[in-house]
């Protein structure tokens, strides 16, 4: 597991594609924090909080699917994977080096352009809030770590790049853009009294949707959501929503293993 965790680091961190996620990122949250240079300081959830958690969903999820999914597909398509498959590697290292071989590496590429990032909003003397930057940080985080599994999983579903670019854009479609409205459209379909119950299952279907509740409700904004999530909201604000977000992501990332192993079992198989 070590050495592909390695090796997909060292591989990541020597393509010319990575500097220019650097680059993006600095210029995005750069550009997001001089947004803010007329207000006193950057705090609690406000409509700059509203812009970044926004921008930040639309565009990390869909690098992170690309990014995974790509990994594997790459050596679906040029037949790596067919001779790893000869060697005793056991599939669950294999599927484990690689996702913190990218993980690792995007966490890198993230946290040290949030950091310049950082200094150059002090530079234009904007005051930052550790709680507002740390939630913020870490709610992008929380997003290339789900997105980035997702991508794993469509790697090892399709057979080339192209197929798993379509896919991941598909997936991004789906669960970033037109998510309200399909919820929408289904909960429509059940009975009133059910669709708080079905809102909140729903809510743990779509990483994105729950890491940004998260979000909201850690920065005091939960009152934007109105009357159907108040009993969400309240059990949210208590120490016991960590343990069920800690859990949440254990069990995510369980059954994302099982998914990926048994393709790629599969798939030696075949």
């Amino acid at each position: 597991m070590w050495n592909i965790w390695r090796s997909e680091l060292r591989m990541t961190v020597r393509q010319g594609s990575y500097y220019s996620f650097l680059i993006l990122w600095v210029a995005v949250l750069s550009l997001l924090f001089l947004l803010q240079s007329s207000a006193p300081s950057l705090t609690g959830y406000t409509n700059t909080t509203g812009t970044v958690v926004n921008v930040a969903l639309y565009i990390i999820p869909l690098f992170m699917l690309i990014i995974g999914s790509f990994t594997i597909a790459n050596e679906m398509e040029n037949g790596q994977w067919r001779l790893l498959s000869t060697y005793p590697l056991f599939t669950l290292s294999y599927v484990l080096g690689k996702i913190g071989g990218q993980f690792t590496s995007q966490i890198i590429v993230f946290t040290f352009s949030y950091g310049v990032s950082l200094a150059i909003g002090l530079a234009f003397g904007l005051a930052f809030a550790v709680e507002w930057l740390l939630a913020i940080y870490f709610f992008s985080i929380s997003l290339i770590f789900f997105f980035l599994i997702i991508g794993i999983i469509v790697g090892t579903i399709v057979s080339t790049r192209w197929q798993a670019l379509s896919v991941s854009v598909i997936i991004w479609f789906f669960l970033i853009m037109i998510w309200p409205t399909a919820l929408i459209g289904v909960l429509g379909l059940f009975p009133y009294t059910m669709i708080e119950t079905l809102m909140k299952v729903a809510l743990f279907l779509n990483p994105a949707e729950l890491v940004r509740i998260v979000l909201v409700i850690e920065l005091d904004g939960g009152s934007v959501f109105g009357q159907a999530y108040d009993s969400l909201v309240t059990f949210m604000e208590t120490p016991g929503a960590t343990l069920i977000y800690i859990l949440y992501v254990i069990v995510f990332l369980a059954i994302s293993l099982l998914f990926t192993m048994s393709m790629l079992e599969w798939r030696k198989r075949r």
